[in-house]
């Protein structure tokens, strides 16, 4: 008779439980640098479009789900934002797919959600670019979420 023995060892950091231990999925390529977390970029001078957000989940079925947010300083005509989802390559972040735009008619605030297909293994981004159009004067304003690992 053959007797294999199987020996797992998980080393828990003092204070951590087995139930809060997370394994992360196989990552393709190195994580992308913290400085290449853009936050957003919003002209001050700008008559109605205020700020944004644009943040990314795992939907755990190899696509994500972006979540936007655009704000206006009073009510206007349409308000929106166009989705472009980015992969890490290991050195710089690529557009892949096509770009999505949601909107809103004759409201100062929209918040919308996109879901793209993303690869599983690859660090992903959304980069959001936030937008007004009222009486003739189109502004814009740019956010870039953090980056999520795909499962």
């Amino acid at each position: 008779m053959i007797c294999i023995m199987l020996v797992v060892a998980v080393v828990i950091t003092p204070g951590t439980s087995m139930a809060s231990v997370k394994m992360e999925p196989f990552a393709r390529t190195a994580p992308p640098p913290a400085d290449f977390q853009i936050q957003g970029l919003f002209d001050s001078s700008n008559t109605y479009l205020d700020q944004g957000t644009a943040t990314i989940s795992d939907n755990g079925n190899q696509t994500v789900k972006i979540s936007v947010i655009t704000e206006a300083k009073s009510s206007v005509a349409s308000i929106g934002g166009t989705v472009y989802l980015q992969k890490w390559t290991g050195t710089q972040w690529i557009n892949v797919g096509s770009a999505s735009t949601i909107s809103a008619s004759n409201d100062w605030y929209f918040s919308g959600e996109v879901v793209k297909p993303a690869e599983q293994g690859y660090y992903f981004r959304a980069r959001v670019v936030h937008w007004i159009n009222h009486n003739g004067v189109y502004e814009q304003g740019e956010t870039t979420s953090d980056s999520r690992l795909v499962s």
